[in-house]
């Protein structure tokens, strides 16, 4: 049935096809972003790898990145340059997951945002690596500090040359999940993924033709 659905998704455009890696510290490429972007996200619902989201974003620039996730919510609110989007997520299979994404009222999406439980807030910075655009997600408050650099594309992510700032790939790993991560912080549970990190060393998805490793 889930299957189905995701064929009759990527018909209408409504599919993502991306890979995700856990960081050391954020790149020197992302870092020159001279425009990132804050992105604050309320999850209404998010069960076993399906999701609701709603997001507010804007310039990362001049805000204090230090305040809480519902002050940040009400900061991109209360300015003119902030996008409103509405979201719903299917599990993400072998580096492709249903997503259809809507643009709503910044003014709404803020307001639901602010008034929301589960959140999380992320600057994303983006960079070219050879052929391919990536962003790296720098999470805030209680993520922090908690960095994921993704690579998507408009079809399936194979062949891919992957640079040296990625320790592990984690696209197959659903604790990464920013809806996960809105409901289980990533400090609450950092040890024990690096005691497996220790025990089992990095891990690369081998279903998507050759890895190509930078450096």
């Amino acid at each position: 049935m889930y299957d189905d659905a995701c064929e009759a998704a990527a018909d209408l455009g409504d599919f993502e096809f991306e890979r995700k890696f856990l960081l050391r510290e954020l790149p020197a490429e992302a870092a020159a972003d001279p425009s990132p972007t804050l992105i604050v996200q309320a999850y209404v619902f998010a069960d076993d790898g399906f999701a609701v989201r709603v997001r507010i974003s804007g310039p990362a620039g001049r805000l204090d990145l230090d305040r809480p996730p519902r002050d940040l919510a009400q900061a991109l609110t209360d300015r003119d340059d902030s996008l409103g989007t509405l979201g719903a997520k299917g599990p993400a299979v072998s580096g492709t997951r249903y997503e259809a994404e809507r643009q709503i009222d910044p003014l709404v999406a803020g307001s639901i945002a602010a008034r929301s439980e589960a959140l999380i807030a992320k600057v994303r910075y983006s960079m070219w690596m050879g052929e391919d655009g990536w962003v790296v997600d720098r999470f805030l408050a209680d993520n922090a500090p908690l960095l994921v650099g993704e690579v998507e594309r408009a079809r399936p992510v194979t062949d891919l040359a992957i640079p040296d700032f990625c320790v592990t790939e984690v696209s197959e790993d659903s604790r990464f999940g920013n809806e996960y991560l809105a409901y289980h912080p990533f400090p609450t549970w950092a040890a024990e993924f690096a005691d497996e990190y220790r025990i089992l060393g990095p891990g690369f998805m081998q279903s998507l033709g050759e890895n190509r490793f930078d450096g």
